[in-house]
């Protein structure tokens, strides 16, 4: 990951912030259909800026290799003296 660390609703309004500065209206007035198809054209290019794999998922506050398992849980896992 590069930098700053972007959450799935930081995507959302960074793509709503580009809708407004390209079409010059506010998210609130775009139909449902314009809302769709730009966040399905925005969200894979503001991943690829930022470094996040197109599959990659949100989990546990970070972008996870999909169907990956944490190999060290350190807190569901008893120390081992």
């Amino acid at each position: 990951m590069t930098g700053k660390n972007l959450s799935p609703l930081a995507i959302e309004r960074l793509a709503k912030k580009r809708w407004t500065e390209a079409n010059g209206r506010t998210w609130a007035k775009a139909t449902k259909r314009e809302r769709a198809a730009w966040l399905a054209a925005t969200e894979p290019a503001i991943r690829e800026e930022h470094g996040i794999a197109a599959d990659a998922e949100w989990r546990g506050g970070d972008w996870q290799a999909p169907e990956q398992t944490d190999l060290f849980d350190l807190f569901g896992t008893p120390e081992v003296a």
